[in-house]
């Protein structure tokens, strides 16, 4: 007899022959050789830039964070309890096909992993979340966590919840290696896992970052995508508007998203331009991982979400001690870089910016306004303060027929980790807007 996982009961309409169970393990040789090199790793000498006087991070990653990265990744990080957190949800793979250039299946299938709460209620709506770069489904562990405490079993939960890893990212495949393989493949990929592999044919599409562009996608494209929900939508400047029409919130988070533009946006130049050598070098280790996507952390995420630790225990030993960074930030980018290392998809992830940013240039805009969402598609986006690439909610509405929006108080470019509560605040909301018959 075989034990279903509470939640994991496939939907009826699934191919549950194409689905298989899957446990986060990996083999205890792989995780020795892990903290084998990340003892060894080198941090880099001293120097004025990787010092910083003020701790801005105005040149990147800070040697001192990183340093006190590397001795938790050591001494106080656990990863088999991450795996443990993993586990207690519902997690599956099953192979699908990855598309010709054309969008037609090919004969060249990958696996694709996603974790799931499915629910047994036979008028369940279906929610797809995709994440983005550097992060993972990782990412949704709060917001399972707190729908598992909202949603006691699989009969009270209205919605069944589906997060993928992208198609080179963790737990799913590499891409196919005979082509180039881009954002519109991976949305092509994730529609086929929903409409096709669990046979849904309502669902809404919700992401940040790299994940917005899958739920463009998806909305575009699918015609089983009823809606799309984002939180994240770099758009032009539509003509005529000033800075004198924005209230004072909006002129913050252009004010961030120039910073961002003028400086912290350089590494977006390299993945498009340069993918192969980024990807080399940072694999090499796992600290070289941790200090690529560790900047990115640090400087997306709201500090009102990850506010410092003032002291913390080490969990293997009696010892406390002080630290000017939050513990619970930095075992997120551990546990984010961990898993790229393991599973060597720090290179594999990087396709999409060759797609957005041809030749190091920002290419994302114009693609917002080719992948416009119409009614009777739903359209819908969250605000959060510390996105990096904010947009006022009337330039974002030049890229959609736009039914919702909402600004929040705190949160960042991590949105679903980082503010979870308020993630499937809006989703709920989201949801009473698609009609009765979707």
């Amino acid at each position: 007899m075989v034990l279903v996982k509470r939640y994991g009961l496939l939907p009826s309409t699934a191919d549950k022959k194409a689905i298989r169970s899957y446990t986060m393990a990996f083999p205890k040789a792989e995780l020795t050789r892990m903290n084998i090199l990340v003892e060894l790793s080198n941090i880099a000498t001293p120097n004025y830039e990787n010092t910083g006087a003020d701790k801005s991070q105005e040149f990147g990653v800070t040697r001192d964070w990183l340093a006190a990265a590397k001795e938790r990744w050591q001494n106080g990080f656990i990863w088999e309890e991450r795996e443990k957190l993993v586990n207690a949800f519902p997690n599956f793979k099953t192979a699908i096909p990855a598309p010709h250039e054309d969008g037609s299946p090919s004969d060249v299938s990958i696996d694709i992993h996603f974790m799931a709460l499915f629910s047994k209620r036979k008028d369940a709506v279906a929610v797809l979340f995709n994440h983005g770069w550097p992060g993972s489904f990782f990412e949704f562990l709060p917001l399972f966590k707190l729908l598992r405490e909202k949603y006691p079993d699989e009969d009270s939960l209205p919605y069944h919840i589906i997060v993928p890893s992208l198609p080179g990212y963790g737990l799913s495949d590499a891409p196919p290696m005979h082509r180039n393989f881009t954002v519109t493949d991976a949305s092509y990929m994730l529609d086929h896992l929903m409409s096709k592999t669990l046979g849904i044919k309502s669902y809404i599409s919700q992401g940040g970052d790299v994940g917005s562009f899958i739920s463009r996608y998806n909305g575009y494209n699918s015609p089983n995508c009823k809606g799309v929900l984002i939180n994240f939508s770099p758009v032009p400047k539509p003509e005529g508007a000033t800075l004198d029409d924005m209230d004072d919130e909006d002129k913050v988070a252009m004010k961030r998203y120039e910073w961002f533009a003028t400086g912290a946006i350089s590494y977006m130049g390299m993945h498009a331009t340069r993918p192969s050598t980024v990807g080399l070098a940072i694999a090499t280790n796992p600290i070289a991982v941790l200090a690529w996507i560790g900047e990115k952390f640090l400087d997306w995420t709201d500090p009102a979400s990850f506010p410092p630790t003032s002291h913390i225990g080490n969990q293997q030993s009696n010892n406390s001690t002080a630290t000017p960074y939050s513990i619970e930030l930095m075992d997120e980018a551990i546990a984010g870089a961990a898993l790229y290392f393991l599973t060597g998809s720090i290179g594999t992830s990087l396709y999409c910016y060759r797609q957005f940013f041809p030749g190091g240039q920002d290419a994302a805009s114009p693609v917002q306004k080719k992948l416009y969402i119409a009614k009777p598609k739903l359209f819908g986006y969250s605000f959060f303060p510390w996105e990096v690439m904010g947009s006022p909610k009337e330039w974002i509405a030049t890229s959609g027929d736009m039914v919702f929006f909402k600004r929040h108080a705190h949160g960042g470019h991590f949105a679903q980790l980082e503010q979870p509560a308020a993630i499937w605040e809006d989703v709920e909301e989201f949801l009473q807007l698609l009609p009765a018959d979707s």
